[in-house]
């Protein structure tokens, strides 16, 4: 039953904050880590790859890598895929993205991880949702002395990190809701996938903190879930508001609670009189910017993840001093940004 909770726990989360866990029997070599301070927080069921079909270690010369998410494509996972791609033709590697056929199936993602260990991988980028529920899995790879660069919660099985900073990016969201709303009154909405999502509770706590500096007198009206349903975020949005009228602002934690923010807008007529704040850059967002339904959006490198990752996984295998921690980074986008973001990232409007 406790197996069941976890992963049923895992489904929509795809964790950025960091969780510490004891080592069990193998290591990581970390000779070549360097420890700093900073806490870091797509091809479906089978994959898509740079070169060809996926062969054993002893039948070929190029490096085989691996990375895994919790689905495929998306404003999210399919910025991380594409970086991850570009990165692996640049070192001309074989690059694999494996994710579940059904989004979020957390036994799916786990059996991907073992299959890519059987498959002779020299690389992996392993998803840890759950590092009880991985750690065999783990053992295995480090037995068998595959460079492992993780992404998700962090594991002592792998020895280097990336993703976005839990505290950067809650800084960034409360920045962005404050130039935002200018001095009209602050009476805010927080919308997360689940609250029991750790990482993201560490995104909220470090929003508060930061909008409570920049603006004494913000209030937060109500942290809420919303398990990555847009309806679900609209609906529950709706009936915060009316039970609390007041409230005139909304940020986002989730990349669909954003966009169920933005009908709520609209549906209510609200143009202008209620900010929303989204997360992510993806296509859905920048058009309810441009229909002003929403009023800023908050994006979490993704690209740059997939990127970084297969860089760092190269330089720890050329014996290269590699960072423990690392931030893929999340930049503030404004309505007259829009066009540019949307340029940079191969996003049609």
């Amino acid at each position: 039953m406790k197996k069941k909770i976890a992963i049923i726990l895992a489904l929509c989360v795809f964790c950025m904050g960091l969780a510490a866990c004891t080592s069990k029997d193998k290591s990581p070599d970390t000779s070549n880590i360097i420890s700093n301070d900073t806490t870091n927080d797509a091809s479906k069921g089978t994959s898509n790859d740079t070169s060809g079909n996926v062969s054993k270690k002893d039948e070929k010369d190029t490096v085989v890598c691996y990375s895994f998410g919790v689905m495929s494509g998306g404003p999210a996972w399919g910025q991380y895929q594409k970086g991850f791609y570009d990165a692996c033709k640049e070192l001309g590697w074989e690059g694999q993205y494996l994710c579940p056929t059904t989004d979020n199936d957390m036994n799916q993602l786990f059996n991907l991880h073992e299959t890519a260990i059987s498959n002779g991988a020299d690389v992996m980028i392993p998803c840890v949702t759950d590092n009880e529920a991985m750690s065999d899995i783990l053992d295995k790879a480090v037995g068998q002395g595959i460079t492992m660069v993780g992404i998700g919660l962090q594991d002592p099985h792998i020895p280097v990190l990336i993703g976005t900073d839990n505290i950067n990016l809650g800084y960034k969201i409360a920045e962005a809701l404050v130039q935002c709303m200018g001095d009209k009154e602050i009476h805010v909405v927080t919308m997360q996938t689940i609250l029991a999502h750790s990482g993201q509770t560490s995104q909220v706590d470090a929003f508060e903190k930061r909008l409570h500096e920049l603006r004494p007198d913000a209030e937060i009206v109500r942290r809420e879930e919303c398990n990555s349903s847009a309806q679900v975020s609209q609906d529950k949005l709706s009936a915060i508001c009316l039970a609390n009228p007041k409230t005139n602002a909304f940020v986002s934690f989730d990349c669909y609670a954003g966009l169920g923010a933005a009908t709520y807008v609209e549906s209510e007529g609200l143009k202008g009189k209620f900010c929303v704040i989204g997360i992510d850059a993806s296509a859905e967002n920048f058009k309810a910017m441009k229909d002003g339904h929403m009023d800023a959006t908050v994006a979490q490198m993704w690209y740059e993840m997939g990127y970084e990752a297969v860089k760092l996984a190269n330089d720890l295998r050329n014996g290269k001093e590699v960072p423990a921690n690392n931030d893929s980074g999340a930049e503030i986008i404004m309505p007259k940004d829009i066009d540019k973001w949307a340029q940079k990232l191969e996003i049609d409007i």
